[in-house]
């Protein structure tokens, strides 16, 4: 196989892999489910150090997120684009995908619990001052911030127990796949798949 060929080759199977993690995504929001309990960190987690482009996981969050909030809501309309707290969610979404390089340096079960931990931290921080900011919902005021994480505790719980048990499957299926199967891609294990680019 010459090198253009294996090119090809990786490509396909990268947007193979693409495809699984949307759809995995599209099914995890869509489906009947606990608030916050979605695959959406875990897929941008495992996105972020599967692919050999940063841009190839952030399509698969943005695709992902996109399809779903229009399945969800009916449309994306102007006024949906405009709010300052979605692009806070689809920004904390995206978060996970900067621990490319700490998990492509030891994959292990530690690092992956750590780096799931920490995004659902940043997501519960982030979105969460952006409804106490954006939104009237709460006094502008250091009780009314107060408050808003007060509030938003029962769905932290549901993020951390989301963001844990999705990262636990998909990359514990990539663990056995590339153990016990035959997939190339799963198998690379040279300078390319492990590029910081």
């Amino acid at each position: 196989m010459d090198i253009q060929e294996h090119k090809l080759n990786m490509s396909f199977n990268y947007l193979v892999i693409l495809a699984i993690l949307i759809a995995l995504g599209v099914a995890g929001r869509l489906l009947p489910h606990p608030p916050n309990f979605t695959p959406m960190a875990a897929i941008a987690l495992f996105a972020g150090f599967i692919f050999l482009k940063r841009y190839m996981a952030v399509i698969a969050v943005v695709v992902t997120m996109l399809l779903t909030d229009y399945f969800a809501f009916g449309y994306l309309s102007a006024e949906w684009f405009a709010s300052k707290s979605m692009w806070v969610v689809y920004l904390a979404l995206l978060f996970p995908i900067v621990f490319k390089n700490f998990l492509q340096k030891k994959l292990g079960l530690f690092r992956v619990v750590g780096a799931a931990l920490a995004s659902s931290t940043v997501f519960f921080v982030a979105t969460n001052f952006a409804v106490w900011a954006f939104s009237p919902m709460y006094e502008k005021t250091w009780a009314g911030l107060v408050l808003c994480y007060t509030m938003a505790i029962p769905f932290f719980q549901n993020t951390i127990a989301g963001d844990l048990i999705w990262s636990g499957a998909i990359f514990g299926t990539y663990y056995l796949l590339s153990s016990y199967s035959n997939l190339r891609v799963l198998k690379q294990k040279n300078s390319l798949i492990y590029s910081s680019n």
